[in-house]
């Protein structure tokens, strides 16, 4: 998986609760949804969710790459539809 695609499930994450609720969503595993939120905080070096049993709570650090997050992924659909419009 590329950094893409683990920015969009970390937002699913963020944005439904829980790694199990952004895996229904995305149709994957809930182990998929773990292993590249993982692969994500290694690359950026900060832990950015709190796990809790079954629920997921951003740390601040987690916050601030939600917004950037966010910003990223409307760029790139933002750029997709300049060429697919």
């Amino acid at each position: 998986m590329n950094r893409y695609t683990e920015m969009l499930v970390f937002v699913r994450a963020a944005e439904d609760g829980s790694f199990s609720a952004a895996a229904r969503n995305l149709a994957i595993t809930p182990s998929a949804v773990s292993k590249l939120v993982g692969r994500l905080e290694e690359r950026v070096g900060a832990l950015l969710f709190r796990r809790a049993h079954r629920n997921i709570v951003m740390t601040p650090e987690g916050e601030v790459f939600y917004q950037a997050a966010l910003a990223a992924i409307e760029a790139v659909e933002a750029a997709d539809a300049t060429v697919f419009t």
